[in-house]
């Protein structure tokens, strides 16, 4: 662990990124900004960076050049998110090519690997003022993906489901949709929980980041937007030692609860969605989440409001639509979004100080 208390460690918390080709270098250059004052800048990256490698049978495969790192490695990346439902789209080798081109750029992978311990490995980062220790983890598992005792894969946080039927509903309304339970396997609860616990060993924090929740057009008209299941876990991981809890795969802004007096980010959202005209369903509204991190006290979240342009470029939003809907999204949590110098404080019900 590193000493220097002077100022918070920042970490800054970004949505899903997708590629198709290199991003433009002027598009990189005036995105870079956004991220200045960070020690840490973690992102999800929902594509698998490599030329090789023969596609699973699933609904979508999401493949981009390796080089794709070098430019992420611009940006201002320094931890690339890959225990997500494409990391494994074109099997292990395109994975270890994956893996390989984050290295080699000077960004660290997080959350996949040859074997179920490099994949469930935590991520630690040294910075002037501690070290944080990020844990991903993935309940949005496309076939064959999870990575095992001896198999290459991404870290597993697999969700159980179950569909209730109501049988005289189905006769008086034929077509009604059942209604889902979700709820965590508890194996790789107790394995993440246990990571969590070895974590905090070795850095002053812990940030888990997850992959899961349903996206809009696959969601049940009467299901809830957040899962029961997320909840649990979300709970869960706060309760075994995270200090956040950072979700990712939605494409669209979810709420924010705090759990004992710890935030968990539902979803993200997207941050950099190239051609995102493919994706009509997916939302424009974006942020650049910080989450300041000092020993002995509750974390401290703010963001700055973005939208994503026809090109699924990120850029300033003065509107502030993001905060406008994460606002609507936290309503049933009590969290509260206040205006602070051009970024806006996320805070815990019933507290409306924004001072230090």
């Amino acid at each position: 662990m590193t000493a220097g208390r002077d100022r918070p460690i920042i970490v800054a918390a970004l949505g899903d990124f997708i590629f198709f080709d290199r991003p433009d270098p002027a598009d990189i250059a005036a995105t870079r900004p956004l991220l200045a004052g960070a020690d840490i800048v973690i992102g999800n990256i929902d594509v698998v960076l490599s030329d090789r490698g023969t596609p699973v049978p699933k609904w979508a495969n999401l493949r981009a050049s390796p080089q794709i790192a070098h430019d992420l490695r611009e940006l201002g990346l320094d931890v690339a998110v890959v225990a997500n439902n494409h990391t494994m789209d074109y099997r292990a080798e395109a994975m270890a090519d994956c893996l390989a081109a984050y290295e080699a750029a000077g960004i660290r992978p997080s959350g996949a690997g040859a074997n179920l311990a490099e994949a469930t490995a935590p991520t630690i980062i040294a910075t002037p003022h501690g070290t944080v220790a990020i844990l991903s983890v993935c309940s949005t598992l496309s076939p064959e993906s999870a990575a095992g005792a001896e198999s290459p894969g991404v870290a597993p946080l697999n969700v159980r489901q179950s569909y209730l039927l109501d049988e005289s509903l189905l006769v008086e309304q034929p077509g009604t949709p059942p209604e889902v339970h979700t709820w965590p396997d508890e194996r790789d609860l107790a394995r993440a929980r246990r990571d969590i616990t070895a974590a905090r060993r070795q850095a002053d924090h812990v940030l888990v980041v997850i992959h899961w929740g349903v996206p809009s057009p696959w969601r049940m008209p009467a299901s809830p937007i957040i899962q029961p299941g997320q909840r649990t876990i979300g709970h869960a991981l706060i309760e075994a030692g995270a200090d956040a809890v950072i979700g990712n795969h939605a494409h669209e802004l979810h709420g924010i609860e705090f759990h004992q007096g710890k935030p968990i980010i539902y979803c993200l959202g997207n941050f950099w969605i190239d051609g995102i005209s493919r994706f009509p369903w997916m939302g424009r509204e974006a942020i650049v989440l910080r989450l300041l991190l000092r020993p002995g006290a509750d974390v401290r979240l703010e963001l700055v409001s973005l939208y994503l342009d026809n090109r699924g470029v990120p850029r300033p939003d003065t509107t502030a639509r993001a905060v406008r809907v994460l606002t609507e999204q936290s309503r049933e949590f009590g969290v509260i979004l206040a205006a602070d110098a051009g970024r806006y404080r996320v805070l815990p019900a019933l507290t409306q100080d924004v001072t230090d």
